[in-house]
């Protein structure tokens, strides 16, 4: 797969299947710079479109094209529903379509809305265990979410790229 430089992100692009191969520091890059992604979703076609991404029929376990072991197969952010194929020292594999998945996920608040459910998960379990009151987590008309008398507001983008690379380390360490 040739080589491609879109501003400051080196990837790899097959012109015949679609499919993208990102090292972690160019991968953890377009999911956290707003700028870098734009560019590199105009430059590869990868602009947000309404439909969702396709998913092959069958399951295909894809070696790395670095070590050529076995990469693992995750659902980005646990929730984005787009399974990409990792290898946690070389890089990330996309499908046809899945890096345009994965990028409009990110443009569109994904980050945001996967931290509000582990937040609520996080308060569901602590509200089971007796450490927080009877009242359910409910978002305030505000933008805010309420744990019992405890509020949190929703996250800044500071919040939502440390969210990001948090993701980013539990996926490449």
């Amino acid at each position: 797969m040739p080589a491609v430089q879109v501003g400051s992100t080196t990837m790899h692009q097959c012109s015949k299947c679609g499919s993208s191969w990102l090292a972690p520091d160019a991968f953890s890059a377009l999911c956290t710079e707003k700028d870098a992604r734009g560019l590199v979703a105009r430059a590869t076609g990868c602009l947000p479109a309404s439909a969702p991404v396709a998913h092959p029929a069958a399951v295909r376990y894809v070696h790395c094209p670095e070590c050529s072991k076995v990469m693992n197969r995750i659902n980005f952010a646990h929730s984005s529903g787009i399974v990409i194929d990792v290898c946690k020292n070389h890089g990330v594999w996309f499908e046809k379509d899945e890096l345009r998945g994965v990028l409009d996920f990110v443009a569109r608040g994904g980050m945001q809305q996967m931290q509000q459910s582990d937040d609520a998960q996080r308060a569901m379990q602590q509200r089971a265990l007796g450490l927080i009151g009877p009242s359910l987590l409910m978002p305030g008309a505000s933008g805010a979410v309420s744990f019992g008398s405890i509020t949190m507001h929703v996250q800044s983008s500071d919040a939502q790229n440390a969210t990001l690379r948090s993701l980013l380390d539990a996926i490449f360490h």
